[in-house]
């Protein structure tokens, strides 16, 4: 199991995506946005993507260096086309007309189609934070990519639809981030547990007769995939309160698909990609900056107070598990299952990059 420092992994990632033909900056931008899932912890969404996402600009499903343009847009809102870059390029732009929107009007709501896999959700939301705005974003998989059963439901029907809710608190490092699948687990948790050949926790797959599973190859059809009906994941809350992320994940199909070109998820679209919501608002305009930092700074730090369950020593809050990791990765470097590495490997060979020194 190979260790790499995340600046060494940048620099091979980055190479990787120029080869596959991304400009310079924007092969960057997508090596920056997987490094920084993996040391926040979220490895389902890091470098573990990157055979695929090599293998969709092989097979032209993604369009490397495409521009990001506007169908159509008000003062407040606008329509972004994609044109099927590379997830992570379109979303940051797609944020940044919604923040400068909100900066000009108060409030920007940007809808987006026809985009790659935009990656972990959260850091677009960290984007806004960062820049002193709160916001709410959300995806769905542009009317494809099935992979959630419906509450009571035996098939897929749905895709894993995130949503993140972020806002600055009075400490510019320590952001609250909600990040979340609406779904029991993110795809790529099972996609890391079938790479590490564990089983996943109960509660959380069926398989393709609807039966309940640990086996994360279940999903997939099978080893190797195909070979069986393919299994779904539950919904947030389980078997027994799965209608409260059934429900939530049908509200990010109202939000990213319905109000989006892309359209809701529906048995008859092939193609896959990532549709997106992104409203971004200015607390300065409402309440005002100071009095929201400071009061969102209040509420995190009273939640935080002692006494504490049987059990736990502390309190948590959305946000703080990340940071933690990051600190905590970033000295000691990113740990990465022997099957990922050699995926990447494999598609580094493939776009004519040397494997990364040492």
């Amino acid at each position: 199991m190979p260790t790499v420092k995340a600046e060494a992994l940048r620099a091979y990632v980055a190479r990787i995506f120029e080869g596959s033909g991304a400009p310079p900056d924007e092969a960057q931008t997508i090596s920056d946005h997987l490094v920084e899932a993996n040391l926040k912890g979220h490895d389902s969404h890091g470098v573990i993507r990157v055979e695929g996402y090599v293998l969709g600009a092989k097979n032209g499903v993604t369009t490397p260096g495409a521009p990001t343009t506007i169908d159509r847009e008000s003062a407040s809102t606008a329509v972004v086309n994609g044109n099927w870059n590379f997830g992570q390029v379109v979303a940051r732009r797609a944020m940044d007309i919604a923040i400068g929107k909100a900066r000009d009007a108060g409030v920007g709501v940007i809808v987006g189609h026809q985009s790659g896999h935009i990656g972990r959700v959260g850091a677009y939301g960290e984007q806004a934070a960062a820049a002193g705005f709160v916001a709410i974003a959300c995806v769905n998989v542009h009317g494809a990519g099935r992979l959630v059963a419906a509450h009571g439901g035996a098939e897929r029907r749905l895709s894993t639809n995130p949503i993140v809710v972020a806002g600055p608190t009075e400490d510019a490092d320590a952001p609250f981030v909600l990040d979340m699948a609406t779904s029991s687990i993110a795809e790529g948790k099972a996609r890391v547990a079938r790479n590490k050949g564990v089983q996943l926790a109960p509660g959380l797959l069926i398989d393709g007769e609807g039966r309940p599973t640990t086996e994360p190859w279940d999903l997939y059809g099978g080893n190797p995939p195909g070979s069986k009906p393919p299994g779904a994941l539950l919904p947030v809350g389980g078997a027994e309160f799965g209608y409260k992320g059934f429900g939530l994940s049908m509200a990010v199909e109202l939000l990213a698909g319905a109000l989006s070109p892309a359209g809701t998820t529906r048995p008859d679209v092939t193609r896959g990609g990532n549709a997106m919501f992104m409203l971004v608002i200015d607390p300065d305009r409402l309440g005002g900056a100071d009095a929201f930092r400071a009061s969102l700074s209040g509420m995190v730090d009273f939640v935080k107070q002692p006494p504490f369950q049987e059990g736990f020593d502390e309190v948590l809050t959305a946000g703080e598990p990340e940071r933690r990791r990051m600190a905590t990765r970033l000295r000691d470097g990113i740990d990465l299952d022997d099957e990922t590495w050699r995926q990447i490997a494999s598609a580094a060979q493939s776009v004519g990059v040397e494997p990364i020194a040492g």
